[in-house]
């Protein structure tokens, strides 16, 4: 209030002043003041015209710019309060290890749990940002009100059992997911669960299996993880909420997937045994050629000594 009364007639600038003060030609000479032939009052009048301008000018930049920060405050508030509370649903067929994923996520301990329900709700917190998250029953009656809980999600957390050999049911239901028009905008975080045990299927393995480097319209990453050992999955949340968090401030998406060094070591064992594979094949080739040059070597003398005879 008090700068929107600092008007131009406040600094005794009026347009009076103005039609009755000369103005200046300017193509005169600068004028210096300490020549015995200058007019002093002239001189102080152009100074005080420049002062007058330059306050005016001031005022005018200090008004646009209480106005600008106060519309920044604005915006900055509303993103604090609205931008740091996330919905998410963890979702997987029966047994794959959702439940004990969100109490070990939301307790930070190993819980027993039994076959869900319905649903359970739990809050977690990382970062400064809080997720809502839901755990579905997987039973294959729970799975068709799946849909009452997509309104208004930001993210899934699909939970795969790596253990499990029949992959096929857990495959269809991940793409139905991605096919429902309410999670178009969400973002797929999967777990790669029950690392643990012996004979469970790595990354590279699961995403050769469940197709994930087709998926093009949604930002994903997969993440090795044990529910029961906890080991991995702090990993994925750490993921998931600088994602949410990328994704609200509208800038642009991490990489959905990278390799991770186990699965790397893997690899190379592969190309190991199958560089090992090709040698074998190579010297059993060889030894075959040699065992029917020596075969030949054979009937040619057999038939030398019988020419002979």
């Amino acid at each position: 209030m008090i700068i929107w009364g600092l008007g131009i007639g406040d600094w005794g600038l009026g347009i009076g002043d103005w039609a009755q003060s000369p103005i200046p030609n300017p193509q005169s000479p600068i004028p210096n003041p300490q020549s015995p032939f200058i007019n002093i009052s002239s001189f102080n009048l152009i100074k005080r015209f420049k002062v007058k301008i330059y306050l005016f000018l001031f005022e005018k930049i200090l008004l646009l710019l209480l106005n600008m920060g106060f519309i920044f405050s604005k915006i900055l508030d509303f993103f604090s309060r609205s931008r740091s509370n996330f919905k998410i649903i963890i979702l997987g067929i029966q047994n794959a290890g959702k439940t004990t994923i969100l109490y070990r996520l939301s307790l930070g301990q190993l819980v027993q749990t039994t076959p869900t329900i319905g649903s359970n709700v739990e809050e977690i917190s990382y970062n400064n940002v809080k997720l809502q998250a839901w755990d579905l029953g997987g039973q294959e009656t729970t799975r068709s009100v799946w849909d009452v809980y997509f309104v208004n999600t930001d993210a899934i957390i699909y939970v795969i059992d790596t253990h499990d050999t029949n992959y096929e049911e857990s495959k269809n239901q991940f793409y139905k997911l991605l096919s429902n028009e309410a999670l178009k905008n969400a973002v797929i975080l999967i777990y790669a669960n029950k690392q643990d045990l012996s004979g469970a299927k790595g990354v590279n393995e699961i995403i050769q299996l469940y197709e994930l480097d087709t998926i093009k319209d949604h930002v994903w990453h997969i993440q090795p993880c044990s529910a029961q050992t906890g080991e991995g999955l702090i990993t994925g949340m750490k993921w998931l909420s600088d994602q949410l968090v990328f994704k609200s401030n509208n800038n642009f998406p991490v990489n959905p997937y990278v390799d991770f060094p186990e699965d790397k070591k893997n690899n190379n064992k592969k190309e190991v045994y199958k560089n090992i594979g090709q040698s074998l094949n190579n010297s059993e080739q060889s030894l075959g050629t040699s065992t029917n040059t020596n075969s030949n070597d054979k009937n040619t003398i057999g038939n030398i000594n019988s020419s002979i005879s």
